[in-house]
């Protein structure tokens, strides 16, 4: 036993000989190569403004969706330890997050001969506003890097996204950036107003019929509580009970044989259905005092049993309060008879700019989102679709309500997701702008017009 130990005593003595001489050997090369040390600083300092990436970054404050903003910069910049990563958000740019105002602040980069930011925030509502403010639906084309062509960004997205020129046209005919995002509507309902109630909401294979019932039975509620509660909850600045309006009209459309009779029978039966709905005062009080942003909360807090949204409302609600988060259900939006299309659509969310003076930088920035490994996070984090090719099947997804809705409606529709953000899916037998169709929509479920005034307004004789 004494041997043993001796003999163990003597090998640790040995080797921490051994290492004290090596760290003394290092501490000698190290002074003597001082000289080196000092060289390494100078060009570190020398290429300080090469390796930078200025970018604008969004989803400030939206759970895991700023989640991945930040874990991919710092992925990008650890993996390419030459380049600075500087994020910023809209709200420390400009104040806020607001769609015109980062418009502004685009046209004021593209018209800089030296930007401060690389990459910016630029979805396809962007770039139209931009388009209108600037006279030029192409303005893409002169500022922004094209990826058209590029092996690595075909081969990270979806083919749909690659062959279809729905998604081009988002930013004047050129694939401006990665489409990460993806998104459904929604017909959302808060689970304790529905107990309330004492309804059972359907998850999908809702009917126009269905969801008439639902705003009847909250009518009811409302005659004989003292607690009140809306039906549906609306805002101002961004009115969605146009995608009720919009799901229904399509799903009386044979999108293979379609006439101008079939949009007129379509388009009164719609609004035929809105004067119905009308009857039943489903609007909160305060719709047209609401802003969006401001009240994008009250559901969580019981003032309504429906909101009508996209399905980046998960990011926004676990960023706000996720348990009152858990009292929220996303299910398919009714329809008058069963259809192969569904409301949504997929987006890039940055750009890079053509007079970027970390453009190199900047392109290997965006090729980077471009892999399996960044969808596989976003339809995880974010509980969305994503147009990135990933390793991820929609029947591994499942664990609850938000990614049963997700891969349920991806199965079911696949990649036939687009939404009008205008009133062309009309058919061309009315042409309204936006907000001459959603004063009409309004007045229908306020009860100001009947179905045939609005008729009569929408369709000129």
């Amino acid at each position: 036993m004494n041997s043993i130990f001796r003999k163990t005593c003597f090998l640790s003595y040995k080797y921490l000989f051994i290492v004290v001489i090596i760290l003394v050997l290092l501490s000698c090369k190290r002074k003597k190569g001082n000289n080196t040390d000092d060289v390494i600083i100078s060009q570190t300092n020398k290429l300080e403004y090469e390796s930078k990436l200025n970018w604008i970054g969004h989803w400030l404050g939206e759970d895991r969706r700023e989640f991945l903003i930040r874990e991919t910069g710092n992925e990008f910049e650890f993996r390419n330890q030459e380049i600075e990563v500087n994020l910023k958000f809209p709200q420390e740019l400009i104040g806020n997050r607001e769609s015109e105002a980062q418009a502004d602040y685009v046209i004021k980069l593209i018209n800089s001969p030296i930007p401060e930011y690389d990459v910016v925030w630029l979805e396809g509502g962007i770039y139209q506003i931009v388009a209108t403010k600037i006279g030029d639906p192409y303005w893409g084309e002169k500022h922004l890097v094209d990826f058209s062509g590029n092996p690595i960004f075909n081969n990270g997205h979806k083919d749909f996204i690659i062959n279809n020129p729905h998604y081009k046209n988002q930013m004047g005919g050129i694939f401006a950036g990665a489409f990460m995002e993806g998104y459904y509507y929604a017909l959302w309902y808060n689970k304790e107003v529905a107990n309330s109630i004492g309804i059972t909401i359907k998850d999908f294979g809702m009917t126009y019929d269905d969801f008439l019932q639902y705003i009847k039975a909250v009518y009811s509620y409302n005659k004989r509580s003292n607690q009140k509660v809306a039906a549906i909850f609306e805002s101002s600045d961004w009115i969605m009970t146009s995608i009720l309006f919009q799901n229904l009209y399509i799903s009386l459309i044979n999108k293979k044989s379609p006439d101008e009779q079939m949009y007129k029978n379509a388009l009164n039966k719609a609004l035929q259905a809105f004067e119905e709905l009308g009857k039943y005062k489903p609007l909160v009080s305060s719709y047209n005092k609401n802003r969006w942003y401001d009240t994008r909360q009250a559901p969580l807090n019981n003032q309504s049993l429906f909101y009508i949204h996209g399905t980046w409302m998960y990011s926004h609600w676990r960023g706000i309060d996720e348990e009152k988060m858990k009292k929220m259900v996303p299910v398919e939006l009714p329809v008058f008879r069963k259809t192969n299309h569904y409301l949504g659509g997929y987006l890039s969310s940055f750009a890079v700019l053509k007079n970027a003076p970390n453009r190199d930088n900047a392109v290997k920035f965006m090729l980077f989102w471009c892999r399996p490994s960044i969808a596989e996070k976003w339809v995880r984090y974010t509980k969305n679709p994503t147009g990135l090719k990933g390793n991820i099947a929609s029947s591994e997804i499942g664990g609850d309500v938000f990614e049963v809705f997700q891969s349920t409606i991806s199965e079911k529709y696949g990649s036939n997701v687009s939404f009008s953000q205008d009133a062309s899916y009309l058919g061309g037998i009315s042409t309204p702008d936006n907000s001459e169709l959603n004063t009409i929509i309004i007045e229908l479920l306020d009860g100001k017009i009947t179905a045939d005034e609005a008729y009569s307004q929408l369709v000129k004789q």
